[in-house]
């Protein structure tokens, strides 16, 4: 797979789309009904999670699909498209919470707020988004896919807030400062900044064509290096990603006695090569010979 599911297995964001639907539905149930800031505050980042994890489903089918007329190096960047506009998205909404504690903050104690269900929604919440982040991590992890691995850090984010709301509703328990609910709140939108921040730089990455990461990189150096007794050097390796899809080109130079034939199987057994030590490469060898430029373009037929 390439990040969408084979056949008609379930693709892993509907799962996760499902599950933190239930799980804000539930917080803001309870959110609303003792009247805790925090708690609403943890439901509407769930409920926003849960509809761009929807646009990104969409997305991410987007991504998969093969080049055509239009698209002649495929449909990647989709997916970095889809997780820039989740990083937006969720930027307006951490905006919102965080302008929301500060009035609570600032204005008059609210009194009456029901602990106990409060920490009981948020104990089953962290427990729901441990499972959903390592089941999409997993999933990115297998399929490469950048949409998948941004979600993941969505719900691992949902965790980390999780604890700041239960540490606040606790402060409220055992000394009756109705406020650091609402304090809670306010770190749960600081600890938002951070992920979507690292998101949204990702995306913006990856459609400025930066390159590989530096394990693939790494990678695709020692395929070079390996192949020392065929090819004199190596020079403008240029490599990028677009969604599930890599993109490698280099120029090799060949000893002088190279023949054409010869030339045209080192650079097919280097792109095997490469293609086995990346997963869903593109590869373009550039061959030249020692002491004259250009002799040919070998390209993946």
């Amino acid at each position: 797979m390439t990040g969408v599911a084979a056949g008609k297995a379930v693709h892993p964001l509907a799962v996760a789309i499902v599950a933190t639907l239930l799980l804000g539905a539930g917080k803001l149930g309870v959110g609303l009904t003792t009247g805790s800031q925090a708690v609403i505050a943890s439901a509407v980042d769930s409920l926003g999670d849960a509809v761009v994890s929807g646009v990104n489903l969409v997305m991410i089918r987007q991504a998969a699909m093969p080049p055509d007329e239009g698209h002649p190096w495929g449909h990647g960047k989709a997916e970095a498209l889809a997780s820039l506009g989740q990083a937006l998205a969720l930027a307006v909404v951490v905006g919102l919470i965080a302008l929301n504690a500060v009035r609570a903050l600032l204005g008059p104690p609210v009194n009456g707020l029901e602990v106990g269900p409060a920490l009981l929604v948020m104990l089953v919440s962290m427990c729901g988004s441990l499972g959903i982040s390592a089941y999409l991590l997993r999933a990115a992890a297998r399929t490469g896919s950048l949409v998948l691995r941004a979600d993941a850090v969505h719900y691992r984010m949902d965790l980390l807030s999780g604890v700041a709301v239960v540490c606040g509703l606790v402060v409220v328990r055992l000394s009756g400062w109705a406020q650091a609910d609402a304090l809670a709140s306010l770190v749960v939108s600081g600890l938002m900044v951070r992920d979507v921040w690292s998101v949204g730089k990702e995306a913006i990455d990856e459609l400025m064509d930066r390159p590989l990461p530096a394990d693939e990189q790494q990678r695709v150096v020692a395929v070079l290096t390996a192949f020392g007794p065929r090819i004199r050097s190596w020079h403008d390796l240029r490599t990028r990603r677009s969604g599930p899809s890599r993109f490698v080109q280099v120029h090799v130079v060949l000893p002088a006695d190279t023949t054409f034939a010869a030339a045209h199987r080192t650079s097919d057994d280097l792109e095997h090569a490469l293609r086995l030590a990346i997963p869903n490469l593109d590869v373009l060898v550039h061959a030249d010979v020692d002491g004259e430029q250009d002799l040919t373009d070998l390209a993946d037929g």
